[in-house]
């Protein structure tokens, strides 16, 4: 009985015990919940981000559901890559002014699979994840506030991470069994940061795919390889064509062989000449247009075929617009023939429609017009977000699996899911990939549009006809397709460009002007618009003005200039006004390469 009580221990130090075991379980939790309470964690797309909500905010509801108050300190994670938006892990502003300032988010916004980062002073910072060209990829691009010169983002690779430096000073990073990399991106490897500079394209960061990855580089075919070389080859061809057509232009009465004769001839000095070696039938015929009344007259009939030919595309375009179609993209260089003519509302409905394009389902047949497109935005929109940029990757990734090389390696072709290449795409494809390339930095790509142009040409036969479709055998035999018509090469003279071509030229205000100048600006103010034009002195051009409303008196060569129907029949200068069509028709005959014209309201 003794040996029983004696073994047993006191109850109270027991209870004493397990209270505070339990009250210190109770405070540690307490503590932990407390310091996360700011903590947040989102799956954004393929991407995670990191971070603190603002301690009297921790909600984060800013201005919508989806905007949240930030701390310093947000990490974005892909890739194998902590992208590091923390300014004591050197995220900085380098300023016009020069020096470094430090950068701290303010809020974020996540919709979809993007995440959107205000920043201190201004700045905006993107990242969105998306497929593009079948690999996984992760677009960063930044919106740098007034005065900003460019933004540095700190990144490090995961501990899980293995990271393989290139030759050319870029980094690949292996991460769960993949490979990604920045590709061209402006990357200091060695300081581990990004650099974005203002009006710089997003950088990218995406897998590689296992299988060899297609190299636009492959395709060059001789004579393309640099611009020096591809100038030499068109040099080559416009000097073979010009003989041809010479000998042929007394005859001729295909107005678009006649332009192109005649405008390579305004190239060589020999304008003149060339105007009076075309044929009577065809200046007396029922073959013309507008697109010759700038060399050869008669913009009686350039004013019908023009005001024609504008109001039916225009009545195309605003259907295509109002149905959200994106045939829009298939008419050539959209954007910029919107924007010569002010139109300016329909770009903006047909970025919409760009907007919502699928890049997954993008066609073989609009892959020129995006590209196009995304030229002519930077062009004429350079302070907007560029709407094509989303679908750049995926419409290469597209016109990558059509290209095929002959052979021997003296001509490459793009060719649909059908096995056939459509030529006059092809020679539009190659001028777009050769201003998409020359643009970018992307030079394979420039040195493909080169060759397909270069193969092209290099297929007219002695009269200078082209096929209109090549097909592709199942042995991989590039031939002609039977039944295909033919059809003139110098119908791709305008396109290659060449500097004399008639072609559309902006002005201001709505004015827009056809002509064959080679340069032509407008300077105006309230009560006059003065219209500067280049062409060779002692030559002769005609001009179609469209949208000039009404004036009271025209002046040229700093002297009024009174209408008269008749003027083109005088071996002077003279115009004609439309009221209703609002277009001034004139005959310039210059007595220096820079005449002015000016209207006085």
């Amino acid at each position: 009985m003794i040996n029983v009580m004696m073994m047993k221990k006191p109850v109270f130090p027991r209870i004493v015990g397990l209270f505070l075991l339990y009250s210190a379980v109770f405070v540690l939790l307490v503590m932990i919940q407390f310091t996360r309470q700011g903590a947040f964690t989102h799956h954004v797309g393929n991407m995670v981000v990191s971070g603190f909500y603002r301690l009297n905010d921790e909600r984060g509801s800013v201005f919508s559901p989806n905007s949240y108050s930030v701390a310093n300190g947000v990490s974005v994670f892909f890739g194998g890559i902590e992208f590091c938006l923390n300014e004591d892990e050197g995220f900085i502003i380098i300023p016009e002014r020069g020096g470094t300032e430090s950068l701290t988010p303010e809020y974020m916004v996540l919709s979809g699979e993007t995440a959107l980062f205000r920043l201190s002073g201004g700045t905006e910072l993107t990242f969105a994840t998306r497929y593009a060209g079948g690999s996984l990829e992760l677009r960063i691009s930044g919106a740098l506030g007034e005065g900003v010169r460019a933004l540095e983002l700190p990144y490090r690779p995961l501990r899980t991470s293995r990271v393989r430096d290139t030759r050319d000073g870029e980094i690949t990073v292996i991460a769960g069994g993949i490979e990604y990399g920045f590709g061209k991106s402006v990357l200091n490897s060695d300081r581990r940061v990004l650099n974005i500079e203002a009006g710089s394209p997003a950088i990218s960061y995406r897998a590689i795919p296992e299988s060899k990855v297609f190299n636009p580089g492959d395709f060059i075919i001789g004579g393309a390889g640099t611009k020096e070389e591809y100038e030499a080859a068109l040099s080559w061809w416009r000097d073979q064509s010009f003989s041809l057509w010479t000998r042929t232009i007394g005859n001729s009465n295909n107005e678009v062989t006649i332009n192109a004769y005649i405008g390579d001839s305004l190239h060589r000095g020999a304008y003149k000449s060339a105007v009076a070696a075309v044929s009577p039938a065809f200046l007396n015929g029922d073959r013309r247009t507008f697109e010759s009344s700038v060399y050869l007259g008669r913009l009686d009939i350039g004013l019908r075929s023009i005001s024609l030919f504008e109001r039916e595309k225009l009545s195309r375009l605003s259907r295509l617009i109002n149905e959200k179609s994106r045939d829009i993209l298939r008419d050539v260089h959209i954007i910029e023939y919107l924007a010569i003519r002010g139109y300016h509302n329909f770009i903006d409905d047909g970025a919409e429609i760009v907007k919502a394009l699928d890049p997954a389902s993008i066609p073989e047949d609009l892959t020129a017009g995006i590209l196009e497109g995304w030229y002519d935005w930077r062009k004429y929109r350079p302070d907007q977000e560029n709407p094509f940029d989303r679908l750049i990757d995926q419409a290469c990734f597209v016109i990558s699996g059509g290209v095929r090389m002959t052979p021997k390696g003296e001509g490459v072709l793009v060719f649909n899911g059908n096995g056939e290449a459509d030529i006059e795409f092809n020679f539009r494809l190659g001028k777009a990939l050769e201003l998409y390339g020359e643009t970018s930095g992307e030079d394979g790509w420039a040195g493909l549009g080169r060759s397909l142009i270069l193969s092209i040409l290099s297929m007219a036969d002695s009269s200078g006809s082209l096929p209109e479709t090549m097909i592709l055998s199942e042995t991989g035999i590039i031939r002609e397709k039977s039944e295909s018509v033919r059809f003139n090469s110098s119908r791709l003279y305008k396109t290659i460009p060449a500097d004399a071509c008639p072609h559309a030229a902006g002005l201001s205000g709505g004015m827009w002007a056809w002509t064959t100048a080679s340069g032509i600006s407008m300077t105006q103010n309230s009560n006059m618009a003065d219209i500067s034009v280049s062409f060779p002195m002692g030559e002769t051009h005609y001009m179609i003005i469209r949208g000039v409303r009404p004036f009271t008196r025209i002046q040229l060569y700093d002297i009024d200039f009174r209408t008269d129907p008749q003027f083109e029949r005088y071996d002077s200068s003279g115009w004609s006004y439309s009221a209703s069509e609002q277009t001034l028709l004139l005959k310039m005959k210059h007595r220096s390469s820079v005449e002015h014209i000016r209207i006085f309201y």
